[in-house]
């Protein structure tokens, strides 16, 4: 998993309540990782033995500042069936940098 998308997950993973998609984000593992030029789309695959979240409420997600980032980005975590399926990155200001270093995650305005 690349740094930025390990640090999302483990920023969701501190503020979230909910100890199965706690359980889901830290046995996720990146099944692909497609960057669209704006942001990316990460999916995940969960081991078989996962069991499906009931409450599937959309969890806090952090914002992104960054000076490669002309008006910052924002992240979204999507779900299937009750499982994790995929997070969102994508940028405000149209281009989101291949590999950014240099970000700070910060709680959603």
């Amino acid at each position: 998993m690349e740094t930025l998308d390990r640090q999302i997950i483990d920023w969701i993973v501190s503020r979230s309540e909910n100890a199965a998609l706690r359980e889901q984000l830290r046995t996720a593992r990146v099944m692909r990782r497609d960057y669209m030029r704006t942001g990316f789309f990460v999916y995940f695959e969960l081991p078989d033995s996962t069991l499906p979240i009931t409450n599937t409420a959309r969890p806090l997600c952090p914002d992104i500042s960054s000076p490669l980032l002309f008006d910052g980005a924002g992240t979204a975590l999507f779900f299937r069936n009750g499982n994790v399926h995929y997070l969102e990155i994508y940028a405000r200001g149209g281009f989101f940098p291949e590999n950014i270093e240099d970000f700070q995650l910060l709680d959603p305005n």
